[in-house]
């Protein structure tokens, strides 16, 4: 059985009196009583009862002594309970009526069942209560009445909703329900609780009020007497206009009928035009209650409350529960004088204490009556888990059993009993003091005389034991002559944290070597065998079991001999391993690095501090337990290090992927890829019947990506899915723990066969002799299509306004409108440049003399994306190719007919593709202050590194495409595939233009209303770039950025642009734009800044359109257009709010605010220089005085009628000041407000759209700055319920709290001024739909070969038909037979 937590307990009693009190939300039923400060301290405490959670108190310190405010949450009320008369579900323990209560709970306790119910209600604020107690343990709680249950909480949960006041604009978070679940530490009963709000709302509850009847009535008989008017026929008598008794008697009528039928059986339903229901009642309210409305039919349909499923189930709660609710009203409406719908009004207090079995417990003989809950002696109570009634001998029962769950805080539990027993002039209870006091139990006054003897002040800072002992060697070191003291402070902090990593500490800081050899009574050549057999003898005598052990720890120490330190850690002589996050700190490593320069880094700290020795090694343990490493194990065993050990290879992991030079960033894309089941699967199965054929893809001219593919691209490309397929199947069957991928595999993945054709060109052009005609020939085909784009691009840089994006409306145009990115827009040949894909943070090359390596149209969501990838850019910069084996096939070139037909499709394309988008020209990006690109190094790999990440995955992706057959073609010629399905999704871009300004516009779609002309366009998309660049952002914030709404000029005439979705891929890719380019200092730089994310996301609010049943109130383009307009506003505050907050004078670090202070006070200088009044009287008096007044002033001090008028001038200047200062003191406040509530506005917006979910899957993560870097990813196994990260070779489970770092509320207080440059930042996200994830995600796909076994020759020779997927062994290798690839 696994052991039960240490945390402090609540007697049964405890929890009835805490639910009397309690306020909903507020959790303190959950939560430990909180602890007074000592008597002794020379603090004191104030107790602060609270009514509401929104409630907060600060209590300023006095001057002379410390004051702790303890906040206490209260109800407004003692709560009320009655029994809920309607629940089918109450099992109430009937009344006492007079009898014993301790022998009728044991009675009723013995004909029970084995599990309890009771649900009740407060008449006062109709709050409903769940209590349900399991009776299946072992014990005898509840046998007699002293035998009362000790529950210790064990989980709590809140649910939250969004509540919206009568003004719409009022939102706060409430808590909706909330679950309490309790285990007995001494007979393991388990207790759960629920509370839940009123299921009548404030919101439906004011539709009951009798004016609101009346003018519903009204506004019925208006619009019935206009129908019967427009019919000819005569008005109808007015309505009786019914009370708010009546009305309310209508719903529980109508709440009825679906509970009084039987299971199967149909509710009658209610017409929507119903008098009764209509005027009686809102009828919108119907929908609170599942009532769903039928509008083709005309009715109402009640929802099935009997059924024998869950929904069901909560929906009979809910109607039992309204009802339960409409009897109060009626109830307490009549001032509790008449009760119609005869419920039981009686208090149930003893029901709670019958189901809790504390019913009769023993109690004092003193009369105390009511007890107020929050005074200090009632908290002392409640520390012990007991309530001011109990019994002498009850209460120390309680005491008993609360140190037992809690003995971590025993002393403070000693001081409440001490200051329990002089309240109660309880001899028993003094006694009981002094004798625990003289067996050594300690007060925290003993306790913080030991921290005083450390020079600690305040302990709770100091949670690390590890500083505690080197806080205590330093006070040694410099007060070596108080040893004895310290030694005994010491000692005393040990028993009271239950610290075995100090006790340990002292136990080997006892003796020194030579005293331990004596101990142990070996000489000191004595070898560790023989000191090991001298303490296995010795330790088992009682009187010597600590000092052997201290000497066993200091030999140890003192020899630095890894085979005596590893026993003594067998032994538990050491101290606990330390968390993981704890062990990294101790080393001062990071969790990425290797384990070899981690075992380098713990030899130099242990060479600088050989005492620490202990710690280190507990640290490295901890790192090797948690990173499953044998080398690190290995190493603490021997002290070798073995770099040649690896993990053993198991199927329930999956299998690391080999550096094999600066392929961090390849290994982490290639695992994500491993783990989407349909892709690796296609891939396993790649073979003639999916594989391309050439031929016929050149007749029928194969496109992906809005071009047409060559005979050579698709060579190369079914070169890569062999590649990668042999790869993925060394991933499933190898009986290592990591695998290399091939150097030919890395190419064809980092180099785009653009680059790779003009490494063809440059090697050729290097060695002229080796080159052959063709070569020769494409050269410079290749050098003057770039001569030619490089004078397009000149004649395309025009200058605009920085605000407003010129559009062409050229009919011919296939442009792409795409969306502004963050205040600039990012064209393909403006990226900043990628030097290497270890080393350098994810980026795009802003080099216009770096092509795009991608092969294909990007299809980018936040950037710009009509590219020609031909024509487009100059030559790129060209690397050199250093140790790396190519096969022929890959290096091989395309023939002069494919280039000259590659070469008129571009032309053609060229022709009729003038962009719909002319971008404004940033700054000079030739300028001097833009970077050099950086010289590459002589590696293989450096091929291709200028691309950013999303170019690479591009390269994998359309390789893919080209080497498949297509499943269809779509109506532009594109072909539909796999990678389509599982990777693409479609936008739609909208431009709204005024008919004033355009008459006509020749676009694919045109829709007409009014005087708006509407043109939209739809295309693909892979992936979206969010940008982080201005701070930390909300992931729904960033990708609002590429939705929102902008201005453009379309001819020279204002319109409106903006996208939504109309398709969503079933796998989401979200690039993080990190690296920008700073043009004041000319550098590139990585914006570290977080990007908070769920677990799950949800983009509804992002689609073209959602089916009717997946809105409720506004439609969703009237929701999006408040959004703007919000943004619009939010964006205006902002700015207004930085430019009051701005620092003007940069000299002397001045706001406005304070330049006017300084101005200010500078004037009262000068006007008190001549007039003897000082700024310091002036502040103490009005700072505006009439000319009479100050005459009158100055006249005595002998001044001149000019002075006199100066000095008046001087006055009025600072009044004006002092006004305009009082003006801007005011105005950010207001401002801090309304953009607070805009905030909240546009947060609240979307909150209620949660069809569309997608769940996180792959986190991509660099380490490192602009300039150099590591990479690794975070994938989520669906199966096994974790996040693994997988960093390079090494595979480990990591918890949700790495990857996921930031809550909601974190995010509002993030301070960018403590993340670093080189901060571990997420780059690339990936998000699967949340109802996909086991159709398409499989984390772990492994099947280790087994050897084969000795068969007899008929054995052998026996033909045996394997199923696909089975193993075989081919040629003396062993293969899997390959699966089809699933359909999606």
């Amino acid at each position: 059985m696994a052991a039960r937590p240490q945390s402090p307990g609540k007697s049964a009693p405890l929890i009835v009196q805490q639910m009397m009190h309690y306020l909903p939300g507020s959790a303190s039923i959950a939560l430990p009583v909180p602890q007074l400060p000592s008597s002794d301290s020379g603090s004191s405490a104030v107790v602060i009862p609270y009514r509401s959670t929104y409630e907060y108190c600060n209590r300023e310190s006095d001057s002379h002594k410390k004051i702790k405010a303890i906040h206490i949450p209260l109800s407004s009320h003692v709560h009320h309970f009655i029994s809920d008369s309607f629940s089918s579900k109450y099992e109430r323990l009937e009344s006492h009526n007079g009898e014993d209560p301790a022998t009728t709970a044991t009675a009723e306790l013995t004909e029970a069942d084995e599990g309890s119910e009771i649900r009740l209600i407060c008449s006062i604020c109709r709050y409903h209560w769940i209590i349900k107690i399991d009776k299946n343990h072992a014990g005898d709680c509840g046998s007699t009445p002293m035998n009362i249950h000790h529950l210790m909480q064990t989980e709590y949960s809140a649910q939250k909703s969004l509540k919206h006041g009568v003004n719409s604009d009022e939102v706060e978070e409430i808590v909706v329900s909330e679950d309490f679940t309790m285990t007995c530490a001494i007979c393991s009963t388990v207790v759960s609780i629920n509370v839940h709000v009123p299921r009548l709302t404030e919101e439906i509850t004011s539709t009951f009020k009798q004016e609101v009847i009346e003018r519903r009535i009204e506004t019925f008989e208006k619009a019935r007497n206009k129908a019967m008017a427009a019919e000819g026929r005569p008005e109808l008598p007015s309505l009786a206009i019914p009370t708010s008794q009546q009305s309310y008697h209508t719903l529980f009528r109508i709440l009825s009928d679906p509970l009084n039928r039987e299971s199967g059986t149909e509710p009658r339903t209610i017409r929507l035009d119903n008098v009764s229901v209509n005027t009686k009642i809102d009828p919108t309210i119907l929908k609170h209650f599942c009532f769903r409305s039928d509008e083709e039919a005309g009715v109402w349909r009640p929802p099935m409350a009997n059924e024998d499923t869950n929904e069901s189930k909560n929906v009979k709660r809910l109607l039992e529960d309204t009802k339960m609710e409409i009897a109060i009203i009626a109830w307490q409406d009549s001032k509790n004088t008449a009760n119609p719908y005869q419920i039981s009004t009686n208090n149930e207090f003893p029901a709670i204490r019958d189901i809790l079995q504390c019913n009769g417990y023993p109690t004092t003989a003193r009369k105390l009556g009511y007890v107020d809950p929050t005074t200090p002696v009632s908290l002392r109570y409640a520390s012990l888990g007991a309530v001011p009634d109990f019994s002498d001998a009850l209460l120390l029962q309680t005491f008993d059993r609360q140190n037992a769950c809690d003995p971590t805080n025993s002393a403070y539990y000693l001081e409440c009993l001490r200051e329990i027993s002089t309240v109660r002039e309880s001899e028993e209870l003094q006694i009981r003091v002094v004798e625990m006091q003289s067996l050594g139990a300690l007060t925290r006054d003993d306790l913080r005389n030991a921290y005083a003897q450390l020079g600690i002040d305040d302990p709770d800072s100091f949670n690390d034991d590890s500083i505690v002992i080197g806080i205590y060697k330093a006070r040694l070191q410099d007060a070596p002559a108080s040893a004895s003291k310290l030694k005994s402070a010491l000692q005393i902090i040990a028993d009271a944290r239950d610290s075995p990593e100090i006790s340990a500490y002292l136990q080997a800081d006892s003796l020194n070597d030579a005293q331990s050899y004596s101990t142990l009574e070996i000489s000191k050549d004595a070898d560790d065998d023989m000191i090991i057999t001298s303490y296995e003898i010795k330790k088992d005598l009682p009187a010597k079991v600590d000092v052997m052990n201290s000497a066993l720890v200091v030999l140890a120490k003192t020899r630095k001999s890894p085979r005596l330190l590893t026993y003594a850690e067998s032994k538990g002589l050491t101290g606990p391993v330390p968390t993981i996050n704890a062990a990294y700190s101790t080393l001062g490593v990071h969790n990425s690095m290797e384990d070899s320069h981690i075992v380098t880094v713990y030899e130099i700290r242990v060479s600088d501090n050989p005492d620490e020795i202990i710690s280190m090694r507990n640290a490295l343990r901890s790192i090797a337990q948690n990173r499953k490493s044998p080398m690190l194990k290995y190493f603490l065993d021997t002290g070798i290090v073995d770099l040649t050990i690896e993990p053993e290879a198991s199927e329930t992991e999956p299998v690391g992927l080999r550096n094999i030079g600066n392929t961090c960033y390849l290994n982490s894309l290639l695992q994500f890829y491993f783990t989407v089941k349909p892709l690796r699967e296609m891939i396993l199965s790649f073979d003639d019947s999916q594989k391309e054929d050439i031929a016929e893809a050149i007749r029928y001219g194969k496109r992906i990506g809005g071009r047409k593919v060559t005979e050579w691209e698709i060579n190369r490309a079914q070169n890569f899915v062999h590649e990668l397929g042999g790869l993925f199947n060394d991933m499933i069957m190898s009986t290592e723990s990591a695998v290399a991928p091939k150097h030919q595999l890395a190419y064809l993945t980092l180099v785009s066969s653009k680059d790779a054709l003009q490494d063809i060109e440059r090697r050729e052009s290097i060695d002229v002799a080796m080159a052959d005609a063709d070569a020769k020939e494409l050269l410079p085909a290749v050098q003057d299509t770039s001569t030619k784009q490089e004078a397009t691009e000149g004649t395309d840089n025009k200058t605009s306004s920085p605000d407003v994006v010129e559009i062409s409306s050229d009919e011919d145009s296939d442009g792409v409108l795409v969306q502004e990115d963050e205040g600039f827009l990012v064209r393909e040949d403006e990226d900043v440049i990628m030097q290497d894909k270890e080393n350098i943070s994810p980026s795009k090359s802003h080099d216009d003399k770096i092509p795009p390596s991608s092969p294909t149209e990007r299809r980018v969501l936040g950037e710009i994306v009509a590219v020609n990838t031909t024509n487009r850019a100059g030559p790129s910069s060209s690397t050199q190719l250093a140790d790396l084996t190519v096969s022929p096939e890959m290096l091989s070139k395309p023939s002069q007919a494919e280039r000259d037909l590659e070469t008129k499709a571009d032309q053609v394309i060229e022709e009729h593709k003038q962009p719909l988008l002319l971008l404004p020209p940033p700054e000079s990006i030739t300028s001097s202050k833009f970077p050099p690109t950086v010289p590459p190094r002589d590696n293989y790999m450096n091929l291709g590194m200028q691309q950013d990440v999303t170019e690479c995955i591009d390269n994998v992706l359309f390789q893919i495409e080209a080497a498949l057959k297509p499943q269809n073609t779509d109506v532009d010629g594109e072909q539909i595939d796999l990678v389509k399905d599982l990777f693409y999704g479609k936008t739609k871009q909208t431009l709204e233009i005024r008919a004033a300004a355009r008459t006509a516009a020749n676009v694919e779609s045109s829709v007409t209303g009014g005087s708006l002309l509407v043109r939209t366009k739809e295309e693909r998309f892979s992936h979206i770039i969010v940008d982080v660049a201005a701070g930390p952002r909300d992931i729904y914030d960033a990708l609002g950025a590429c939705f929102d709404v902008e201005t453009v000029k379309l001819d020279g005439h204002p319109a409106r642009r903006y996208v939504t979705l109309t398709q969503l891929p079933p796998i989401l890719q979200i690039q993080v734009q990190r690296v920008q380019y700073d043009r004041e200092q000319g550098r590139v730089f990585k914006s570290n800044a977080p990007l908070i994310f769920d677990s799950t996301i949800y983009l509804d609010r992002y689609m073209d359109s959602l089916p009717s049943d997946q809105l409720e109130g506004a439609d969703l383009k009237k929701r999006r257009e408040e959004v703007w307009a919000w943004k619009e506003e939010l964006q205006l505050l902002e700015k207004r709010k930085e430019n009051l907050t701005a620092i003007l004078d940069k000299q002397n670090d001045l706001t406005a605010l304070q330049t006017l202070k300084a101005t200010r006070e500078w004037l009262l200088q000068v006007r008190g220089a001549t007039t003897g009044i000082t700024a310091a009287a002036d502040m103490n008096s009005s700072l505006s005085y009439s000319d009479e007044s100050l005459l009158e002033r100055q006249e005595g001090l002998g001044e001149s009628a000019e002075d006199v008028k100066v000095n008046a001038t001087l006055t009025d200047i600072i009044a004006d000041i002092q006004s305009e200062m009082e003006a801007l003191d005011d105005s950010i406040p207001e401002l801090d407000i309304k953009i607070q509530d805009l905030n909240a506005k546009i947060t609240s917006q979307y909150a209620d759209l949660k069809n569309l979910g997608y769940r996180v899957h792959s986190v991509f993560i660099h380490r490192g700055q602009a300039t150099f870097g590591h990479y690794w990813i975070y994938i989520y196994d669906f199966a096994a319920w974790k996040f693994r990260k997988y960093n390079d070779e090494r595979v480990t489970d990591v918890s949700e709290d790495e990857v996921l770092p930031f809550t909601k509320d974190e995010f509002a207080r993030i301070n960018m001024a403590n993340f670093d440059n080189s901060a571990a930042t997420p780059y690339f996200l990936v998000f699967v739909r949340e109802d996909l994830t086991d159709q398409l995600l499989e984390a772990v796909k492994r099947k280790l070969p087994k050897k084969p076994a000795e068969h007899s020759l008929e054995q052998v020779l026996e033909p045996v038909e394997l199923e696909k997927g089975e193993e075989t062994y081919v040629d003396g290798e062993l293969r899997s037979i390959p699966t089809s690839p699933p359909i999606l």
